[in-house]
């Protein structure tokens, strides 16, 4: 296990050695479990923030299509017209030329 020395403002090592007591811990033991709380805390806000942006790229993509509809149109019409075709990303391999 690795070491470190730290140093503490004035009163912070007696307000951790106060709580460190109250939670039946040594000053180590309390200062291991701030830090694993803190960097917990930091990849919670990490993974807030991707998956904002993740979210906002989805709204930004959604605003486009809507962009791209044509102004009236019927969205069941639509949707039942993008069911019915086959999507264009497959490929049914009949184009090919496997000779």
């Amino acid at each position: 296990m690795g070491k470190a020395n730290i140093s503490f403002p004035d009163g912070v090592l007696e307000e951790i050695d106060r709580r460190a007591a109250a939670a039946g811990t040594t000053r180590s033991g309390f200062l291991q479990e701030a830090a694993a709380h803190y960097i917990a805390e930091l990849d919670r806000a990490t993974e807030q923030d991707e998956r904002r942006v993740r979210i906002d790229r989805a709204i930004a993509g959604m605003r486009e299509i809507g962009r791209r509809i044509p102004a009236g149109a019927d969205g069941t019409a639509l949707i039942r017209q993008l069911r019915d075709e086959p999507p264009r990303w497959t490929d049914t391999g009949e184009d090919r030329d496997d000779g």
